[in-house]
């Protein structure tokens, strides 16, 4: 009998396997509580959020613009004493609009909502990196698994997959509440095109924040093999960072997490300082930021590709245990 020939290598084989281990992870990453609640949760969240708005806004304008007047004529006997100059003031100054105005909070609104959308990514990121090492499940997946390049990948892949998908979920959920609070308890009108469009860029730039605040946590459990240890390093840098940088480095105060997220969430045009009519005080820093929204995004990833690199070395070339 002549001996067959052996049976060509199947080049599917490897694309299969990665599919067979995409959807184990996938699988194993929604398993846990946190979360699983955490996606069921996030539409309520959002929905409420967006309905809220009808119970803090009211269309009483009267009522506002009395307030108003009664602040501004209690605060022009004291005006001298204070060396104050209220020729140029009037009750316009201490007037706050008690209506939803969509065309400019929506913007607010937003940015809050992928603000915090950032800040829950970062902690689904600790937890599909750090899970595993802490329970010491990664012992067990890397001998089913001997490929660890791949399977670092593919739980990067899918953390970010679930961070960007959630906050395209909440930003379609959003955008139809503010709507119907401006329509019940202010007012729509100004949403033309350029609204439409300014807000579907912050839409979009929320998305890829939310996205790349996913991979920092992931990247950092995966350095750290630990979620206690990630977690405290995440709290630590948002608790004492701010004040460090802005005591010793003033000059990267933008460059810090909060001002990089306001960067890149910020639907206004940057006004830098030197442009700024602003001469000093508390109020020049409100209104303007010299951190644009490309140099938002530059930082940020600053901030993710280090730590992803190094968890990425130290899980391919050190040993597991």
């Amino acid at each position: 009998m002549t001996a067959q020939a052996p049976a060509p290598p199947d080049r599917r084989a490897g694309s299969r396997s990665s599919w067979a281990l995409a959807r184990a992870e996938a699988s194993r990453l929604t398993s846990y509580r946190s979360v699983r609640w955490a996606l069921y949760a996030l539409p309520v969240i959002v929905i409420a959020y967006g309905l809220s708005k009808l119970l803090l806004h009211d269309t009483d304008v009267a009522t506002a613009w009395t307030h108003a007047e009664a602040e501004y004529q209690k605060a022009l006997p004291t005006a001298p004493s204070y060396g104050l100059d209220f020729s140029s003031v009037s009750a316009a100054n201490w007037y706050h609009e008690p209506r939803y105005m969509t065309a400019t909070e929506a913007f607010v609104d937003m940015r809050a909502l992928m603000s915090a959308l950032g800040a829950a990514a970062l902690g689904l990121g600790i937890i599909a990196g750090g899970a595993d090492w802490t329970s010491r499940v990664m012992l067990t997946l890397s001998t089913a698994e001997p490929r660890r390049g791949t399977l670092f990948a593919v739980r990067a892949a899918l953390t970010t997959a679930i961070a960007a998908g959630a906050a395209t979920c909440a930003g379609l959920l959003l955008i139809p509440t503010l709507l119907l609070a401006g329509h019940w308890k202010g007012s729509l009108n100004g949403l033309d095109a350029d609204f439409w469009t300014v807000l579907s860029g912050q839409y979009a730039r929320g998305i890829v924040y939310v996205s790349l605040m996913g991979l920092l946590g992931y990247g950092l459990a995966m350095l750290l093999r630990r979620t206690s240890a990630a977690l405290a390093v995440a709290f630590v840098y948002l608790a004492f960072a701010e004040k460090l940088i802005g005591d010793y480095a003033p000059d990267l105060d933008e460059r810090h997490l909060q001002g990089v997220t306001f960067a890149i969430l910020n639907d206004k045009p940057v006004i830098p300082l030197a442009d700024s009519a602003c001469m000093a005080g508390p109020g020049c820093e409100a209104i303007h930021v010299d951190l644009t929204q490309i140099g938002g995004f530059l930082t940020l990833l600053a901030y993710v590709l280090p730590v992803l690199f190094a968890a990425a070395w130290r899980h391919t070339r050190t040993d597991i245990g």
